[in-house]
Parts: structure tokens; sequence; C-alpha cells
């Protein structure tokens, strides 16, 4: 490539005028240190102010060369050497002789600081020498008569100044004093700033609203009761508490919040949260056994009023599909499992058992979306739960009511016209009555995914993946933790 001259009016290039040596103009770099920065920055501002040209734009700057005519000693000084002449082309620019006057004031100046300093130092050197021969010359009436003024208690003015000087150095110290009592107090309350600030134990002990916000947990004691089952499973480390790690781990299901925020909020580096939340789902896991299907006696005792007055006690659970966005497989056929068509997004999906109390009791794992609803209610284990006589409430897509009776079930679906052109008002009273109790898995739906938004949020694909390693992926123990978390809340039933 050949290297032209950027400064107007001169031809030289380098497959010409080989003799010459031709030079970047400087360039800004981000992984400098500050100072840095700010010289060649403004070294690459007088560079460009003495080139004169307007078509030269900073992002397209490494393409421009200047030759070595452009300067004093044939080549541009150190970006740090701000007063010499060559920090910036100048020979032949009308700019060069300013420039060098410049640079030998600077240089006068400081050669004249140095001989002043050296000046003020011999000066000093010969008062001491003096003091030094006065003394040592000192007349013997001279030290008698201050041996009278000490021995008769007579202050002369040496004991004054000393006096004096006491004085001023004591009131000096009750100032010290008072100002290193205020600052002490102002950092007790900085660090108390700082402990609300970096999310500790204490921040969160008397403050229910804060732990439900950042946690989706009703109150400080039932985080307490998670965190006193959690904590021997988390490892220790020297930057984060055991209460720190669930907090990070909760703050992430709860707000979907990056790495990157909760970086800065604890202040560790991001590669530190993703370790904790990896290792922190494995350890919370464990709370899914809250997701547990209830016995029919406690089925019977916590059934709601409005239950028994339409079916009784025969309802065992209501069941529904839920969807959660994932991200773009690579894969085809990946891509083409996971497409919704309806939502224009890939997803996956959930099977989900809500007992009539309001309270999460199944939860399947992940499918592709294009599983329909039966059979990811076929192929799950949700009948191996189910006694005979029990009613499951379903949508028109779960038609399987013939299925349900293989096991001695009946399944309550929501009717459809299929060849009707209408319903029939007994099909339309029945619909209104059974559609009223159904809608509640679609209010629990809706509160898992508003209390706990990483299941609104697009999951990468690395929370989908398997291998020898990995049986069961995070977006199953995810789903299944944000669900038994949700049952640690006031039910959305009412009795």
């Amino acid at each position: 490539m050949v290297n032209f001259c950027a400064v107007i009016n001169c031809a030289n290039r380098g497959n010409r005028e080989t003799y010459l040596s031709y030079f970047r103009i400087p360039k800004v770099r981000r992984n400098d240190g500050r100072e840095k920065r700010e010289l060649k920055g403004q070294q690459q501002l007088k560079w460009l102010a003495n080139i004169g040209r307007a078509d030269i734009k900073i992002e397209k700057i490494e393409n421009y060369r200047v030759c070595s005519l452009h300067f004093i000693n044939k080549q541009p000084a150190a970006w740090n050497d701000v007063t010499n002449p060559d920090w910036a082309p100048t020979v032949n620019m009308g700019r060069g002789g300013e420039r060098k006057e410049r640079h030998a004031r600077a240089t006068k100046r400081e050669s004249t600081k140095a001989d002043l300093i050296s000046a003020q130092a011999l000066v000093a050197l010969q008062d001491d020498a003096e003091q030094v021969n006065d003394y040592e010359n000192f007349e013997p009436e001279l030290q008698v008569h201050h041996e009278l003024n000490m021995e008769t208690q007579i202050p002369d003015k040496e004991t004054m100044d000393t006096s004096t000087q006491t004085e001023m150095c004591a009131a000096d110290i009750t100032v010290l004093e008072a100002q290193a009592e205020n600052n002490n107090k102002e950092l007790a309350k900085a660090r108390q700033e700082a402990a609300q600030i970096k999310f500790t134990q204490e921040s969160f002990a008397k403050d229910d609203k804060k732990v439900e916000f950042y946690t989706g947990l009703p109150t400080f004691t039932i985080l307490m009761v998670v965190f006193n089952y959690v904590q021997d499973k988390l490892p220790t480390r020297h930057s984060l508490t055991h209460f720190q790690q669930l907090l990070i781990i909760l703050m992430k299901l709860r707000l979907a919040a990056s790495h990157e925020d909760l970086a800065y909020r604890f202040l560790v580096s991001d590669s530190t949260i993703s370790r904790v939340f990896n290792t922190g789902i494995d350890a919370l896991y464990g709370i899914s056994k809250l997701i547990a299907w209830p016995e029919r006696e406690v089925l019977w005792k916590t059934m709601p009023m409005q239950f028994r007055q339409t079916f009784g006690k025969r309802v065992a659970v209501i069941i529904d599909c839920f969807e959660v966005f994932c991200d773009r497989p690579t894969s085809l056929d990946a891509r083409t499992q996971t497409l919704l068509n309806y939502k224009h997004h890939n997803t996956i999906k959930f099977l989900l058992g809500v007992a009539p109390s309001g309270a999460i009791s199944f939860v399947s794992a992940a499918w592709e979306d294009r599983g329909t609803d039966k059979t990811i209610t076929l192929s799950s284990n949700f009948f191996d739960h189910l006694l005979p006589g029990d009613v499951i409430f379903a949508d028109r897509g779960f038609d399987m009511k013939d299925d349900a009776g293989c096991y001695g079930c009946e399944a309550e679906i929501l009717a459809m016209t299929s060849e009707k052109t209408q319903l029939s008002a007994l099909d339309v009273e029945k619909t209104r009555e059974f559609a009223h109790l159904r809608i509640h898995v679609e209010r629990v739906i809706g509160a898992v995914r508003q209390k706990y938004q990483i299941l609104s949020h697009a999951v990468p694909l690395e929370y989908m993946m398997t291998n020898a390693e990995i049986q069961a992926p995070k977006i199953d123990k995810i789903a299944r933790i944000c669900c038994a978390l949700f049952n640690l809340n006031a039910a959305i039933v009412s009795q």
C-alpha cells in the first residue's frame, strides 16, 4: 500500500520519496490509561488542526499519514512530551516558529526554576552555619543573665514564645479532635448506607415490602425459612455471603435482572454472578418439594365453597398449559418444533395443575410448542396422581374424556360447537358455571408470570440444553422453583 502525506500541498508519496518516513495520526485506544487517553486526544486534535483538512474523519483517521519533512527532528515526539515542538507537525505549515519559541521559553523557565531552588538551598546552608558560629561565640555574661532569669522565673521572650505556641497547639488539637469525631459520625452513616446498598441480611430484616419486591416472598420470616433450608448447600465465597447468594438467585428469578445489573448491585464481576446463579439453582431445586399433590382428605378440607356448591368435593385439579418464550434455535428442526405461529415467536410449553384451593400441585417438564395439550398431558406422569372418582377441569384443547375414563376419572371440558351451529341452553349454562371455576388456573399462571418475571422473558438456549451430565434442563428447574416459591404466598382463591 502506497503512503501519501495528508498535509495540504505536500505531494510526497511512499513509492517515490523512499528516503522519507510516514507517521500515523495519533489514535486514542480504549485500553490506554486515563492520562494517556486525554493527552493522546489533545495530540490528535492538534495534529488535525495543524493539517487543516476538514475532510478527515475520526473513524477513518488510521488511513492518513504525515511525512517526516513536517517535523523538526524528522519524527514526532512521544505522546507525553507536550512541550516538544514535534508533538505535532509544524514544519512547512506556518506554525513551526511559534511552537519552537514556546518550547524554548518552557525550557528556560525550567532552568531558571532549578537555579532559584539551588540558590535558596545555598542561602539556607549559610544561615545554618552562621547560627552555629553565634552559638559557639556566645558571651558568658549572656549565659549568666539567662541562668539568672531561669532561677528567678522571670519569663524572657523565648519562654513567652514557647508558651504561646503551646496554647496554639492545644487549640489546634481541640479543633482536630472535633473534626475527627465528625468524620467518624459521617463514616458510620456511610457504612449504614453501604449496608443498605449491598443488600445485607440486616437491610431486609424489618422491611417486608423490600423482601416482597426483590424476592417475591411475602415476609422476611419466610425468606429466612428458605435461607435456612438452602444455606448449607451454597458454596462459600469471599466476596458474597450465603444470604447475598440467595438474594442474587431470587432477584434473577423475580426481576429477570441481567448479570451486569446484579454485578453492579453486589460489587462483583459478571462471571461471579453467573457462577452463583448456576450453582444456586441446583441448590434451591430441593424446594420444589413444595409442589405436592394433596391427599384426598386435605383436598376435601381445603375445598372452596364455590366448588362445593357446583361439583361437591370431587374436583381434584384444574389443568392448563402456559408458554415461555425462548431464543431462536440455530437448528432448523428445533426452530420448527418451538415456533408458535399465532404469537410469532419460539416458545416452550409446561403443563400446570392447580388444586381448587389455588396451590400449584403439578408442573410437567418443558415441551416444544408443537406438542398438543393432550399429548403433553398423556406423556407426562399426570394421571399417576389421580384417584378413581376425581374430576379434572380443562380447556377445549384437552380432548381426553375417554383417556380420563380409563383411569376411573371424569374430565370436565368446555363445550365445543363442533358440528353444531350453536350450543344448547343447557350447554351454555353448564359452560358458564364451569368457566367461572376454571378461570382460577389462568389467574395462577398470570400471577406466577408477574411475580417471577424470568418466565415472562425469552430464556436463553443454554437453559434448555441437556447432556450426559445434565439430565434435566435448567428451565425445568427454574419453572419448578418459581412455582414452589409461589406456593409460599397467600392463596388467590377465596375460601
